[in-house]
C-alpha cells in the first residue's frame, strides 16, 4: 500500500522471514505465499503451535488464520476444495460483497480499458484447472457480468474465443515464438485527436497505449503547497502593448527568470537575444509585461518542443517569433486549443 516500493519490500522481508522459519521443525511442508497471503497445509493438532511460532518471529508481525469449512477454503480469487479422493480442486471465488460492476459500455474509456476486466476473467477461466461444471458456471458468470455492464454477448464471446485459441496454441506445441521488440508510445485519450494519431503511429510500427489524464487525485485534492505560476517551467506568452502580436516561447527554468532575461534584452535593445526585443526595437512598440504569463506548465523537458509547437500552430493572432515552431505537423490543427 502507498509507495511503489511497498510490494518489493514486503517480498524481501517475507523471504528472509521464511528462510529463518525453515530451520524450525514445525514449518509447514506446503507453504504458498502471494505477498502477505499464505496457503499452508498443517496437521490440525499442530495448528496452534504453528501459529504461535509464526507470531514469535517478529514483534510487529502478527498472523491470523482461516481454517477450511466443509473442506473448502478461499485463497485470493480461488475456492480450494478437497475431494473424496483427497485431491484439491479449484473454482473461482468472489467475495460476498462483489457486485460484478466494471467499466460500463457507455463510459468515456478507450476499448482496451473497457475490455481489461473481461480479459482478466477469461484468462483466469482458461488457465485455472477446473471441473467441467465449475468451468461452465464461471463462463456463465462472465456473460452475466457483461450484460450487467451493458455489453452484448458477442463482445464477451469474442474475448473468450481469443483466450481459448491462445490456450490451444500454447498446448499444441512446446516451441516458444520469438518475441519481437515492441515500440510503444503512451498518449492521453481524446478520441478526436487520439484516433488519427493512433492510425498514423501504427502504420509506422508503433504500438499506442492510452493513459487517463483526469484522475480522482487530480480532481479532488492537491497534497502539496501550490507553486506560483512564475516559479514553474513550460510554455509562456508575452503580448505587445501596441498591437495584437504575441511571443510564444518555452523555458526549462522558472518562468520569472526567463521573463527577466527578455526584459533586459528589450531594455538594452539586444535583438540577438530575444525576438521580443526585435519586435519592440524595430517597430518602437512596448512589451506588455503585466500580461505576460505561463500558459502551460510542462515538467518534462522532452515535451517542451511539442507543446510549444502546438501553441504556435494554434495561435489566432500575429506572432513575434522569428523562427518556425520546432515541430511541423498538421496534427496540431486537430486540437481545439487556441491562444487568445
Amino acid at each position: 500500500m502507498g509507495s511503489k516500493l511497498s510490494p518489493l519490500l514486503a517480498n524481501v522481508f517475507m523471504s528472509d522471514f521464511e528462510v529463518e522459519l525453515q530451520q524450525e521443525k514445525l514449518f509447514p511442508r506446503v507453504w504458498r505465499r502471494y505477498v502477505d497471503d499464505i496457503f499452508a497445509v498443517v496437521k490440525e493438532r499442530y495448528l496452534s503451535q504453528v501459529l504461535d511460532l509464526l507470531n514469535a518471529q517478529h514483534e510487529s508481525i502478527k498472523f491470523t488464520l482461516e481454517k477450511e469449512v466443509d473442506g473448502k477454503l478461499p485463497f485470493l480469487d480461488l475456492m480450494i476444495s478437497k475431494t473424496e479422493e483427497n485431491r484439491l480442486k479449484y473454482a473461482i471465488y468472489r467475495k460476498p460483497t462483489s457486485t460484478d460492476r466494471y467499466i460500463t459500455s457507455d463510459s468515456h474509456h478507450f476499448g482496451a480499458q473497457q475490455q481489461a476486466a473481461f480479459h482478466s476473467m477469461a484468462h483466469r477461466l482458461y488457465n485455472i484447472p477446473m471441473e467441467r461444471e465449475d468451468f461452465v458456471e464461471e463462463r456463465n458468470k462472465i456473460h452475466r457480468a457483461g450484460e450487467l455492464n451493458g455489453y452484448n454477448r458477442e463482445f464477451v464471446d469474442k474475448i473468450l474465443r481469443k483466450h481459448e485459441r491462445k490456450k490451444h496454441r500454447r498446448n499444441a506445441t512446446t516451441l516458444k515464438p520469438e518475441k519481437e521488440e515492441v515500440k510503444r508510445i503512451s498518449l492521453p485519450f481524446y478520441p478526436k485527436i487520439s484516433n488519427p494519431i493512433h492510425a498514423t503511429l501504427e502504420h509506422h510500427g508503433y504500438q499506442v497505449v492510452y493513459k487517463s489524464s483526469n484522475t480522482l487525485k487530480d480532481l479532488l485534492c492537491n497534497l502539496k503547497d501550490k507553486v506560483p505560476a512564475d516559479e514553474k517551467s513550460g510554455i509562456y506568452q508575452i503580448p505587445c502593448q501596441n498591437c495584437p502580436a504575441v511571443y510564444i516561447g518555452q523555458t526549462r527554468r522558472k518562468f520569472k527568470i526567463r521573463l527577466r532575461e527578455h526584459k533586459h534584452a528589450v531594455e538594452n535593445k539586444r535583438t540577438n537575444e530575444s525576438s521580443v526585443a526585435v519586435h519592440t526595437t524595430h517597430l518602437d512598440h512596448a512589451a506588455d509585461w503585466e500580461n505576460a504569463k505561463l500558459v502551460k506548465n510542462v515538467r518534462k523537458s522532452t515535451q517542451l518542443n511539442a507543446w510549444e509547437s502546438m501553441y504556435i500552430a494554434t495561435a489566432n493572432r500575429p506572432l513575434m517569433n522569428e523562427d518556425d515552431a520546432p515541430i511541423q505537423s498538421p496534427l496540431f490543427n486537430l486540437t481545439k486549443l487556441r491562444i487568445q
